[in-house]
């Protein structure tokens, strides 16, 4: 399924409510656009959707399902299969996977899965040397465009693209640009998001939160970093869930060193950071954090391992 069958079920149902498409698109959209939509020559923005489902007497749901895939099994395997590789770092394998997949799209009409698959190929390539930093940037920013805003309503893919920029600018020293990719994400409607297969969105949420904080401590905006880190703190709290707590804790300590605040407040955030590392078992983060910051926690493991950023 794709825009040209939603564009036939509204036009469906209008006519079946005895609607013409200048009362349907009354406080919705212009009729033209509402011509278009139904003749599947464009993509409605999630809002637009919403507010004709209202009109004609459906659930938002009922609109989704026409913009999604059909093998839902197999693209939910798939799926799995690629963000499994891509936290084993498998960049090799994810782009022979999603240039197979890529190739057997026929469809003109563009789905949730095709959109998937573009943005963890391009990831995949730029990690791979395969693309250059210029070229990554502008295929992604292609991926969110304003036509394939319901595409990436899914799985918060929108959110999941606008994090990949923000990482990709960090990474080639445009912090500005970064920031402002971290900031347009954080901003986004998260409540309405749609969950993914591996994580709830506010999870993920967290992870952004912490790239912020990190890209405004390399900023050196102390300040603005530590605020993002207390509002990480607190949502983790919120949610109850602790996976980048440790992270957060541990800049927070950084900021406090950087701020030359109380020594007292500077040891509690990385004895916060070394519990929670110690808890979570994440062995790697809990031996940097002993042998850095060995004189705030008064450890000494005898390690000699190179820094790298939790």
């Amino acid at each position: 399924m794709g825009i040209v069958e939603l564009g036939k079920e509204i036009s469906r149902l209008r006519k079946q409510q005895a609607m013409t498409q200048k009362e349907l698109a009354q406080d919705v959209c212009t009729q033209a656009a509402l011509s278009q939509i139904e003749r599947g020559q464009t993509t409605p923005a999630l809002e637009t959707v919403f507010f004709l489902s209202l009109k004609l007497n459906k659930p938002i749901s009922h609109f989704l399902q026409y913009v999604l895939d059909d093998n839902v099994d197999y693209i939910n395997e798939t799926v799995l299969f690629i963000e499994n590789l891509a936290f084993e770092q498998r960049f090799n394998d994810i782009h022979w996977l999603t240039q197979k997949e890529l190739r057997t799209m026929k469809s003109n009409s563009r789905t949730w899965f095709e959109q998937y698959l573009r943005w963890m190929n391009t990831i995949s390539s730029y990690r791979l040397k395969r693309a250059d930093y210029p070229s990554t940037v502008s295929l992604l920013k292609e991926l969110i465009k304003e036509e394939y805003t319901l595409l990436n309503h899914k799985g918060f893919l929108h959110f999941k693209i606008l994090n990949s920029l923000a990482l990709i600018h960090g990474e080639n020293d445009n912090l500005t640009e970064s920031l402002l990719y971290y900031n347009k994400a954080l901003k986004g409607e998260w409540k309405s998001a749609m969950p993914s297969l591996l994580r709830q969105p506010e999870i993920y949420r967290l992870r952004i939160l912490y790239n912020k904080a990190k890209t405004l401590y390399d900023m050196k905006k102390y300040e603005e970093a530590l605020a993002t880190v207390i509002q990480g703190i607190n949502e983790s709290r919120e949610h109850e869930n602790i996976s980048m707590l440790g992270n957060f804790y541990y800049y927070q300590g950084q900021c406090y060193e950087q701020m030359n605040e109380d020594r007292a407040i500077i040891e509690e955030a990385y004895r916060n950071a070394e519990f929670i590392y110690e808890f979570l078992g994440k062995e790697n983060y809990l031996k940097i954090v002993r042998e850095k910051k060995r004189d705030y926690l008064g450890t000494d493991d005898g390690s000699t391992g190179e820094w790298v950023n939790p």
